[in-house]
């Protein structure tokens, strides 16, 4: 059966083709753990790295539900370019043809960078567990459960990876010309605020520290899409600039009262 054009299905159908979608990246989440969950050992002892070299749980199925959290991350960096494609497939038949073709590019960075965040986040633990650490003393010990730990990691980790999205999301909107640098520069001060209560929702408790270390890399990442946006934008010819100012209605000039009024 061929497939509707986008003006052509009704408000179900589009419904309809969201679930197909969903299932289908649902089916690979899950299939991507279960492949990672035999390496869960391995993955574990690599998050708990810059934690420290003893951990504790509390709860008789915390390890084992920690093992499978850190082989759901580690599913989605493997099955991300699939994931990213079914996004495509949703978004792409409401584009135009030549918007088509930016296919293979969107699977391609959006999983790169979707990588490149999650690996910089695990660096960033490193730091961020020291300054913790660097408040122990004779009569205070960092004792930390393993389900506190890896909920903060993990968090950390999938955040990241969802921050380093914002460039590629930034030149699409900007080439289909859905947003402007312009607009992107204009709205900075709105950007700070948005990225700080972000930052707070994401990390948990009122710890200033973590927070810092999500709103600055989303910050810098802010300036770069708008750096990428000026570079997106679809520049309009030189004629097409004509034509515009052509088109628009000549003001008239003011009137010269009449001697002869009044």
């Amino acid at each position: 059966m061929p497939r509707k054009r986008p003006n052509e299905m009704n408000f179900l159908e589009h419904l309809e083709e969201l679930r197909v979608r969903l299932l289908w990246i649902l089916g690979a989440a899950a299939a991507g753990t279960a492949g990672a969950f035999y390496f869960a050992p391995r993955l574990v002892n690599l998050l708990l790295a810059p934690g420290g070299e003893r951990f504790q749980y509390i709860k008789p199925a915390e390890a084992f539900v920690v093992h499978l959290a850190v082989s759901f991350i580690a599913g989605l960096v493997v099955m991300s370019p699939f994931i990213f494609y079914q996004i495509w497939r949703f978004v792409a038949p409401g584009l135009l043809p030549r918007e088509k073709r930016y296919a293979l590019p969107f699977v391609f960075f959006t999983s790169l960078c979707f990588v490149a965040g999650v690996v910089f986040g695990y660096y960033l633990l490193f730091p961020a567990m020291g300054f913790f650490r660097s408040f122990e003393t004779d009569r205070l010990v960092a004792d930390w459960t393993l389900g506190s730990y890896a909920s903060l990691t993990l968090r950390l980790l999938l955040a990241t990876g969802l921050i380093f999205e914002a460039p590629i999301v930034i030149f699409f909107l900007a080439r289909l010309g859905i947003v402007s640098p312009r607009l992107l520069t204009a709205k900075w001060k709105y950007v700070i605020l948005i990225v700080f209560v972000v930052a707070a929702a994401l990390t948990p408790g009122p710890d200033v520290f973590t927070q810092s270390l999500l709103a600055v890399p989303l910050l810098l990442l802010y300036g770069i899409s708008i750096g990428v946006a000026w570079l997106a934008y679809p520049r309009r010819k030189p004629e097409e600039e004509e034509e515009e100012d052509e088109a628009e209605p000549e003001e008239e000039p003011p009137r010269t009262p009449s001697p002869y009024a009044g």
